[in-house]
């Protein structure tokens, strides 16, 4: 294990060390070099290419649920968007053009997983323990700020007891092309975002799909189109355009937000207005419709929006479950309505986010991780703590992943 100190081009210029080269890494990225000046830092990443959640969820049907002219960069906007929403390939995409108009590849380590922070409390600097996932070795590094980055939706959640199933399974985090669904028995386990977009794909091909879902999602209406070239070319040509409909867009995005108010009359219309949307595209199956409209109120749990998934669950070949599964088996799964068997397991099962950093750890002033699971995360603004100096997180505790 070798031990490398960072050295300062000047005294002023602090070592930086940013932790995932995602959405919010490159972010970091671009803002040290534009607004600081600072070029003296290392950005992490365990995977091979820049792009975070963007690069790793690659299953069918994968995309943004929030208007691509609103999910992107406000200091690079892209007028050649194709889509209202668009798919996982243009955004990260997106992500490479950015990160190559801006350098930062050559301030990016990949196939470097961050092991550790330590901080030492002597030097007044962070430790890093660094392992190359190619030569398989450890190295430790002495930096004087961490921008911390990994983001969340990045470990995926297995529950323990879908290990019993021997037959193929993926989960839609870690998607495996080599998987086989046509003319197979296919199960989806989840009704989340990443399982409402992946089920219309699937229906097609399987020989049958099986939903598996402890709760409904509400469900909305997903406004999507193709924007025309003319529109991409007056949003290139006059961007004074775009940001107007960038603002446009937020502030479309900021008057929902009542919608999570108690009692609100916004609330009540969000919930008329997504029975309306499964009456519609669901007008004769009565008991189906039923069985997917949510008994919870609206917003405790992420409002999906999709125009595909309600005529998906419709056809011959799928089939709704709302029993509890009890046992996994090899080749089956089994609920307290009866056995079903799976030839191939399809987990939508969301992310570790309650588990912040983990599996890497951060020493400060204590175990951060440990005291945060132990008793309940404390943050400045879900950006800083006071037990972990020159350490700056982002998408922390409280923030867009409440906790």
């Amino acid at each position: 294990m070798g031990i490398q100190e960072y050295s300062n081009e000047t005294k002023s210029v602090p070592t930086i060390c940013i932790v995932g080269a995602g959405f919010s890494g490159l972010l970091a990225g671009v803002k040290l070099k534009t607004e600081l000046g600072f070029t003296n830092y290392v950005m992490f990443d365990e995977n091979t290419e820049v792009g975070g959640t963007w690069l790793v969820n690659t299953y069918p049907g994968c995309a943004c649920d929030v208007e691509s002219h609103l999910y992107s960069y406000s200091f690079e906007p892209n007028p050649y968007w194709s889509y209202n929403f668009s798919p996982q390939e243009e955004i990260w995409q997106y992500l490479r053009n950015v990160a190559k108009k801006y350098d930062l590849y050559k301030n990016i380590k990949f196939n470097s997983q961050i092991k550790s922070l330590v901080w030492d409390e002597l030097k007044s600097k962070w430790r890093v323990q660094v392992y190359n996932k190619v030569d398989k070795k450890t190295e430790e590094l002495f930096f004087d700020l961490i921008i911390n980055s990994p983001g969340a939706l990045r470990v995926p959640n297995i529950p323990e007891e879908f290990n019993a199933f021997k037959g193929p399974m993926v989960h839609t985090g870690a998607w495996d092309t080599s998987v086989e669904f046509d003319d197979k028995i296919v199960a989806v386990i989840g009704s989340g975002s990443s399982a409402i977009q992946l089920i219309p794909e699937l229906a097609s091909k399987a020989k049958q799909l099986h939903s598996y879902q402890r709760k409904p999602a509400w469900v909305m209406p997903r406004r999507q189109f193709k924007y025309p070239k003319l529109v991409q070319n007056l949003f290139a040509f006059l961007p004074l355009i775009m940001i107007l409909y960038r603002w446009f867009l937020f502030l479309s995005h900021e008057l929902f937000y009542p919608v999570f108010l108690h009692a609100a009359r916004l609330g009540r219309f969000a919930t008329w207005l997504s029975k309306r949307h499964a009456k519609k595209q669901i007008p004769k199956h009565d008991k189906l419709r039923e069985d997917l409209i949510p008994d919870y109120r609206i917003g405790c749990k992420r409002i999906i929006i999709s125009n595909e998934y309600f005529p998906a669950m419709q056809r011959s070949n799928v089939k709704l479950h709302r029993d509890q599964i009890i046992q996994v088996k090899p080749h089956s799964l089994v609920t307290t309505n009866g056995e079903q068997n799976v030839e191939v397991l399809i987990l939508g099962t969301g992310f570790r986010v309650q588990d912040f950093f983990a599996p890497m750890k951060i020493i400060g002033k204590n175990d951060v991780l440990k005291a945060w699971k132990t008793f309940k995360p404390i943050s400045y603004l879900g950006i800083t703590t006071s037990v972990s100096p020159n350490q700056f997180i982002l998408l922390g505790p409280n923030t867009v992943f409440s906790t």
